[in-house]
């Protein structure tokens, strides 16, 4: 599905609408005769529609936050009772913190009425997802598709739909090329004599339809001899038709900058940098940064103490960064490592088995914390509250010699938080620059607030389960 220029995936919109659709139904069965004087009955809840739909809310951007809907959570029910447990305890906290304000409802047994009915209804919703995991589950919302092509991009992109967290996708066949006799392959226990024939009478739509497929990625490293008017037909025929490149864009929410050439990250869309855009992102930023840094402060408080008790030396690190249009500024941290991490001078790839990490250092790094003071930089005008993490002079020089486009991420205010940072863990290598620049190509191409929004409810899932570690 495509909302907002994004593309959604249907697992994802399905469960979403489910349990937004049953949640706010039960709240209204519970509620039912709140406003019958004469019926001799008090339900357990007593909210208005309007009260409804805002719980409803809190729910939905609560269990999306915390990552309920992810793939993993909709083959796992194990991951998904975790996250929705955890998902439940905020929205009882914020039930308890809206009833209290109500007139409808008191301090007491009516209280506790209200929460057990809530909580039973949050019972039932986590219920009504073991059938669609451990059942039949969701085999009609498998997206079949029909890859066309050979080489490492094919491979790349099977591998992608086969790979584990894919569970939407069903690789249906794999055409390496349509010219006889070399297609003999794909077509299973027929003989060569057998498959040249089919081939010579099938056209592509009819095999296409014949395997039910739904889509057909043209993943060929050479187009010359591509079958324009075969996949044309297909496309006429209700079957979607998509090159490598923007099926790996779509679905892995990256950029192949190792395929992509300057003119299909030209002529493909995206990269919005006009004024207008600038301005609206800026506003956004102060508004954003400053409402973080009230709900921050008291645990950014603790972390210093931390700091300060466990190692000596300064609470903040100050560092020098890349930043918007390679200009270089100093990053506000919290100190995570020794004082004396680069005795010698040289500038070094941190990981995850650091000795040069401190305990609470390590902490704060798995779920993000050193980098809240950087709200500062945003404040000033240095960074983003999303956007690429900002990297070192040093390594910036070695990287752009040594991966394509790497220059390009400078053309954004780096962030506190970004793409990159909530689907990849902390960077220790060239090849993991490649990796999360694939991501931030993605993020600079997109570059909207539809993005943006998902990116801060995907950071609450790093935090919470410290995915920034793994």
């Amino acid at each position: 599905m495509k909302l907002f220029g994004h593309h959604v995936g249907r697992t994802f919109a399905l469960f979403v609408a489910l349990d937004g659709a049953l949640f706010i139904l039960l709240l209204w069965a519970l509620s039912l005769g709140a406003n019958c004087a004469g019926c001799g009955y008090r339900p357990p809840l007593e909210l208005q529609f309007h009260q409804s739909a805002a719980l409803t809310g809190v729910f939905l951007l609560t269990t999306m936050s915390i990552g309920v809907y992810n793939n993993d959570a909709t083959r796992d029910f194990r991951v998904f009772l975790k996250r929705f447990v955890l998902a439940a305890q905020f929205v009882m906290l914020a039930a308890v913190a809206g009833l209290a304000f109500t007139a409808s409802a008191t301090l007491g047994w009516r209280m506790v009425e209200a929460l057990v009915a809530l909580a039973a209804l949050l019972l039932v919703l986590a219920l009504l997802r073991l059938p669609l995991v451990w059942g039949p589950g969701l085999a009609f919302l498998r997206k079949r598709i029909i890859v066309y092509g050979d080489g490492e991009m094919a491979d790349a992109i099977t591998a992608f739909i086969d790979g584990p967290g894919h569970s939407h996708f069903r690789l249906v066949q794999q055409i390496k090329t349509w010219r006889a006799p070399a297609l003999a392959a794909t077509f299973g226990n027929l003989t060569l004599k057998q498959a040249r024939l089919q081939l010579q009478l099938l056209p592509l739509h009819a095999v296409a339809e014949g395997v039910k497929a739904e889509e057909i990625v043209v993943a060929v490293e050479d187009r010359r001899g591509l079958p324009v008017d075969e996949l044309l037909e297909c496309r006429l025929r209700g079957i979607g038709v998509v090159d490598a490149l923007t099926f790996w864009e779509r679905e892995a929410g990256q950029i192949d900058f190792a395929h992509a050439g300057p003119g299909w990250l030209t002529f493909s869309g995206g990269f919005a940098f006009d004024q207008r855009h600038r301005m609206y992102k800026r506003i956004t930023d102060v508004a954003i940064s400053l409402a973080f840094l009230l709900f921050i402060l008291p645990l950014g408080v603790l972390v210093a103490l931390g700091i300060r008790l466990e190692s000596p030396g300064p609470i903040f690190y100050r560092q020098e960064r890349v930043g918007l249009n390679g200009k270089v500024f100093k990053v506000w941290k919290f100190r995570s490592m020794r004082s004396d991490a680069e005795r010698d001078g040289v500038p070094q790839w941190a990981n995850t088995s650091d000795d040069r990490v401190t305990r609470i250092g390590r902490f704060i790094r798995k779920v993000r914390l050193d980098e809240v003071p950087q709200i500062l930089n945003v404040l000033v005008g240095d960074m983003s509250f999303i956007g690429p993490r900002p990297e070192r002079p040093f390594f910036v020089e070695q990287l752009k010699q040594q991966i394509p486009y790497y220059d390009l991420r400078h053309r954004v205010r780096p962030g506190i938080t970004g793409w990159a940072q909530v689907n990849y863990p902390y960077g220790a290598s060239v090849d993991d620059a490649k990796r999360k620049l694939a991501y931030d190509l993605y993020y600079l191409k997109k570059n909207d607030l539809l993005l943006d929004v998902a990116i801060l409810v995907q950071t609450v899932r790093v935090i919470l389960f410290a995915h920034g570690a793994r």
